[in-house]
C-alpha cells in the first residue's frame, strides 16, 4: 500500500496557495481535509522506518510527539516535530508520514536516514609531527556522527594551525569515502580524508610606519613583539617567550602588535595617539626570482601622534583618612611627568610592589574604596587630573572558606593563612596567605585563587581559597656527574603525609596524606665504592597552635678507594659516618613575620680506616666525635617557591662544638692524632642571601651571594679535618662524605678553587638572568644565564673577597612535581691553568644556587 506524505501542515504553516478543501489519498482510502477548519486527531499509532540504532522512545520525546495525544490536522505540530529531529545532527533526512485515519485517530510513520559514523579520519600533505598535533587539537575520533559542522570545525582547525606557522595559503579540502566493510544495514560508515595544501610561507618582507616623527621607527619596531620583517633581526635581538622571533604574518598576533604601539604613545604622553589604517599586499617578485610575489608581503601602519601632554596639576578630593601630600608621594608622579594614563592607574589601581594609593586603603580595612581620576583641565601641553575618592567604612572579615581541598586537611589550610573572621580586610593578607598556600607545595601555584565576596548589607567580607590538589609526593631517580664520578639517586618524599593516619585502612590514598607532615627517605650510591642511606621526618606546626617546627634526621655513609685496590690490600682504606640531628624552627613576629629562628643539634660519628681524608691529611686511622648546636635567622619573602620573580632570601647561620680542650684544661701537645680529633672542636659562620628583581615581563635578575668562615679554638689543635669548605664545580653535596661543605662555581673542576686540604674561607657570588618557557601544572622550564665569581683560602688572614675567579655561561631547569628540580649548565671559567675553560654542570634540587 503505498503512503503518501503528509505535507498538508507544512503548506499550512508556509501559508502556499491552496484550495478551502481537498481530497488525500491514504493507501486506498480517500479523506476530505478543510484547510480553513483544521480538526483534532488523536495520535493512533506511531511506526519507525530506519531507526533500529536508536531507542524509539527517545525519538519520540525529541519529536515531542506520543501516542494518545491530541493533534490538529492541519497544524505546525508536525513540522515542528521534523524540526527537532533535524536539529539533533543525527539524520541526513527525516520525514513522517500518515499511514490511516481511523475515525478520530491518525497513524503515522516516522521514516529517518542517519547520517554516516567515521571509521577514521587520515591528514593528506603535512609532515609527521604536525599531523601528531593536529591529531590532538582537532578532537574528532571514531565513531562520531559527520556532520557538516563537524567537517567544518576540523577545516578550520587545520587552518588555524597553519595561520599561526606563518602558512596564510593554507587550503583544506574534504573527501568522504565508504566504508563497506563496516557498514551494515541503516549504519552507513565512511572514512574522512583532509587534502591539505599548505603552500609556501608567508614572510614580512618590510614592515613601514609612516606618519610617526616624535618617536622613531626603530623604537615603534620594538613593540611589534610578534610581527617583524625578515631584517628585523639584524637591527636588534628580539626574546619572545625564550624563542628568537620571525616574520611570520598573523592578523590576531599583528592587531595586538599595532594596540602595543599606541599603548607606547600613551605611555610617553601621546595621549591622542592611534593608527589610522594598516595594509597587507604582496610584495613585488623578487629579482632573483627564488619567491614569487605570494611568498612575501609589505605591511604598511600610518600612524597619527598628535600632541605630547604632560601632568601639571593632580589634586585629590574626597580623602579624609590620608592626607593628600602623603597619596600624592604613593602615586610617584611628579609635576611634568609626560602624561601617561597607564602609569596613573597602576599607581593608582594596583602596583606588584604593593606601593600604589588602593593598597594603603584596602590593607586598612577600606574594602569599599573606590578611586576616579578624572581630567578636569587642558591647556597647551599640560593636563590637570582630579582623583575623586570615596573611602567607605571599613569592612571586617566574615567568614573565611577553602574549596577543592581533597585531600589536605582544612587545618593544614586554615593554619597558613593571614586572614581571620573578625580581622579587618587587607587586601596584603590575601596575598601573603595565598604566598603561604603556594609554598606549601601542596596544591597547584596557578589553581590557587583567592576570592573576596562582600557583604554591602553588613559591610563584611567572605574570603574563598579556591585550591587544587597537586601531587606532593616525590620519586627522586636522578643522577649526576660531580667529583669525577657518575652518581644515582633514589628515594621518596612525602611532602603531606600523615602519621596519625598510618593504621588508618580509610587513609591510605595510596599513602596516608593530609597533615602537611614529611617524610623522606634517600639512597645515594655510585654503584662501586660510595654509598648513602638516609631518613627524616618534619612535623610544621609542633602542637598544633603556632608555627613552630621539629625535625628528626639519621644517616650513615660509607666510602672507600676499594675502586682501585682489592680489601685485603694494604692500601685499601675506608670512611663511615653515622649521625642524626634534631631541629626546632620558629616563626619570628619581629622584625616581621617573614623571620624565622631555627636551633639544631648534630651529632657524627667517624669511623677511619687507613683513609685520606685529603692529600696530607695526617688523621688517617680512629674515630671521631662531632657534636655541634646550631643556630640560623633566615628571612624567606619569595613570592613563589617555584619560580620567584620578587623578594629575597636571606639567612645567617652559625655552628659551634663545644671548647672541650679548655674545659678539660688538657695537654694536646704530646697526644696522638686520634686522640686529638676524638672530639672535634671548631666553629663556624655561614652567610647567603638572594634577591630577586622583575626586569620586565618574566624575565627576573636574580643576585646571589655566600660566605663561610670556619674557625678553631685552640691553635695547638688547628682546624678540624672535618666540615671545611672546598670551592668549585657541581656543588653536588651527595658525595660529601667527611661533613665537608661543597661550593658550587660553574666553569671549574669540582674543588680546585680550594687548597688540597679544604679552606677555612670562602665567598662567592652571582647574578643570573631567568626567563621562563613553560609554566604549568605539569613542568615549569626556564632558561638562564649567569655571571659567577668565587674563590677560598686556608688562612683568614690571607682571605681577599674581590679576589675570585670568574666565569659565565648558560642553563636550564626543569621542575617536575614528581621528580623535583634538575637542571644543566654551561660555564667557561676565565681564570686559572688547567681548571676553568669549558665544563658542563649537572644539578640536582639546588645544588648549583
Amino acid at each position: 500500500m503505498k503512503k503518501i506524505l503528509f505535507i498538508l501542515p507544512l503548506l499550512f504553516v508556509l501559508g502556499l496557495p491552496c484550495s478551502g478543501s481537498a481530497q488525500v489519498v491514504v493507501g486506498n482510502q480517500e479523506y476530505d481535509i478543510d484547510y480553513l477548519t483544521p480538526k483534532t486527531y488523536e495520535i493512533g499509532g506511531i511506526t519507525f522506518v530506519g531507526a533500529e540504532n536508536y531507542d524509539t522512545r527517545m525519538i519520540l520525546l525529541i519529536a515531542g510527539l506520543q501516542v494518545g495525544d491530541q493533534i490538529r490536522v492541519p497544524g505546525d505540530k508536525l513540522a515542528t516535530a521534523v524540526d527537532r529531529l533535524w536539529k539533533q545532527g543525527l539524520f541526513e533526512d527525516v520525514q513522517i508520514y500518515v499511514t490511516r485515519i481511523q475515525g478520530d485517530k491518525i497513524f503515522f510513520e516516522i521514516e529517518l536516514r542517519s547520517r554516516p559514523k567515521m571509521t577514521m579520519f587520515q591528514i593528506n600533505g603535512v609532515k609527521k609531527g604536525d599531523k601528531d598535533k593536529l591529531k590532538e587539537e582537532m578532537k574528532i575520533v571514531s565513531g562520531d556522527v559527520v556532520t557538516e559542522n563537524m567537517l567544518t570545525t576540523s577545516r578550520n582547525r587545520i587552518r588555524a594551525f597553519y595561520l599561526e606557522k606563518g602558512y596564510t595559503n593554507v587550503k583544506v579540502a574534504t573527501r568522504l569515502e565508504d566504508d563497506t566493510l563496516l557498514s551494515k544495514g541503516n549504519e552507513h560508515r565512511v572514512n574522512v580524508i583532509f587534502d591539505v595544501n599548505t603552500g609556501k610561507r608567508v614572510k614580512i618582507d618590510s614592515l613601514i610606519f609612516e606618519g610617526n616623527k616624535q618617536i622613531s621607527t626603530n623604537k615603534l619596531l620594538q613593540q611589534m613583539k610578534n610581527t617583524h620583517d625578515v631584517n628585523y633581526y639584524k637591527k636588534f635581538f628580539v626574546w619572545t617567550k625564550g624563542f628568537w622571533s620571525t616574520s611570520k604574518y598573523q592578523e590576531a598576533k599583528f592587531n595586538e602588535d599595532l594596540q602595543n604601539v599606541v599603548n607606547y604613545y600613551n605611555e610617553n604622553g601621546y595621549r591622542d595617539a592611534r593608527i589610522v589604517w594598516d595594509t597587507v599586499y604582496p610584495a613585488p617578485k623578487a629579482a632573483d626570482g627564488k619567491e614569487s610575489s605570494q611568498d612575501r608581503l609589505i605591511v604598511r601602519v600610518k600612524v597619527y601622534e598628535g600632541s605630547k601632554f604632560v601632568f601639571r596639576n593632580i589634586t585629590f578630593t574626597g580623602n579624609t583618612i590620608y592626607p593628600s601630600d602623603l597619596l600624592l608621594k604613593h602615586l610617584r608622579i611628579e609635576k611634568g611627568d609626560p602624561y601617561n594614563r597607564t602609569l596613573l592607574e597602576t599607581n593608582l589601581r594596583y602596583n606588584p610592589s604593593g606601593t600604589d594609593i588602593s593598597s594603603m586603603y584596602m590593607d586598612n580595612g577600606y574594602l569599599f574604596f573606590r578611586a576616579t581620576p578624572v581630567e578636569v583641565g587642558v591647556e597647551d601641553d599640560s593636563i590637570d587630573i582630579e582623583i575623586r575618592i570615596v573611602e567607605g567604612k571599613q569592612a571586617r572579615i566574615k567568614n573565611v572558606i577553602v574549596e577543592g581541598n581533597t585531600l589536605t586537611n582544612d587545618r593544614v589550610i586554615m593554619r597558613e593563612l593571614h586572614t581571620r573572621p573578625g580581622d579587618l580586610f587587607s587586601r596584603d593578607a590575601i596575598l601573603r596567605s595565598r604566598r603561604e598556600l603556594a609554598t606549601l607545595g601542596y596544591f597547584k601555584e596557578e589553581s590557587i585563587m583567592p576570592d573576596a565576596k562582600p557583604n554591602d548589607q553588613d559591610g563584611t567580607v567572605d574570603i574563598i581559597y579556591k585550591v587544587e590538589e597537586g601531587n606532593t609526593s616525590q620519586i627522586q631517580l636522578q643522577g649526576g656527574y660531580g667529583n669525577k664520578m657518575i652518581i644515582g639517586q633514589i628515594g621518596l618524599t612525602l611532602n603531606n603525609f600523615s602519621v596519625r593516619n598510618i593504621f588508618n585502612k580509610k587513609a591510605w590514598q595510596p599513602l596516608p596524606v593530609g597533615d602537611g607532615q614529611k617524610l623522606s627517605i634517600n639512597a645515594v650510591t655510585n654503584g662501586t665504592y660510595y654509598y648513602s642511606f638516609s631518613g627524616s621526618f618534619t612535623e610544621p606546626w609542633l602542637g598544633g597552635r603556632r608555627p613552630q617546627t621539629l625535625s628528626v634526621s639519621l644517616y650513615h655513609h660509607f666510602i672507600s678507594n676499594g675502586y682501585f685496590y682489592q680489601k685485603s690490600s694494604s692500601s685499601y682504606g675506608d670512611l663511615r659516618i653515622s649521625g642524626a640531628g634534631v631541629s626546632f624552627t620558629r616563626r619570628l613576629k619581629w622584625p616581621d613575620d617573614y623571620f624565622i629562628i631555627s636551633h639544631n643539634i648534630t651529632y657524627k660519628h667517624y669511623n677511619l680506616n687507613n683513609y685520606y681524608l685529603f692529600k696530607g691529611s695526617s688523621f688517617i686511622n680512629g674515630k671521631a666525635n662531632d657534636l655541634s648546636y646550631g643556630i640560623t635567622i633566615s628571612r624567606n619573602s619569595l613570592d613563589s617557591p617555584i619560580y620567584p620573580r620578587s623578594g629575597s632570601e636571606i639567612s645567617i647561620a652559625g655552628y659551634a662544638t663545644p671548647p672541650y680542650t679548655a674545659l678539660s684544661g688538657r695537654d694536646v701537645s704530646t697526644v696522638t692524632e686520634e686522640d686529638k680529633f676524638r672530639w672535634t672542636e671548631y666553629y663556624k659562620i655561614n652567610f647567603r642571601g638572594s634577591w630577586m628583581l622583575n626586569l620586565v615581563g618574566d624575565v627576573v635578575l636574580n643576585a646571589k651571594a655566600r660566605f663561610g668562615w670556619m674557625g678553631y679554638y685552640d691553635k695547638r689543635i688547628g682546624l678540624s679535618p672535618f666540615g671545611r669548605y672546598f670551592v668549585g664545580g657541581d656543588g653536588l653535596q651527595a658525595y660529601a662524605y667527611d661533613g665537608r661543605e661543597i661550593i658550587p662555581v660553574r666553569g671549574y673542576d669540582d674543588s680546585k678553587l680550594s687548597p688540597q686540604e679544604g679552606a677555612s674561607i670562602f665567598t662567592r657570588y652571582t647574578l643570573e638572568v631567568r626567563q621562563p618557557i613553560i609554566e604549568s601544572a605539569s613542568a615549569t622550564i626556564w632558561l638562564l644565564g649567569f655571571l659567577e665569581g668565587g674563590n677560598s683560602w686556608y688562612n683568614v688572614k690571607d682571605f681577599q673577597p674581590f679576589n675570585i675567579y670568574n666565569s659565565a655561561g648558560l642553563g636550564v631547569r626543569v621542575f617536575m612535581p614528581m621528580f623535583g628540580l634538575i637542571g644543566v649548565d654551561w660555564g667557561y671559567g676565565f681564570d686559572g691553568v688547567g681548571i676553568g675553560g669549558s665544563h658542563v654542570h649537572f644539578s640536582i634540587g639546588q645544588s648549583l644556587d
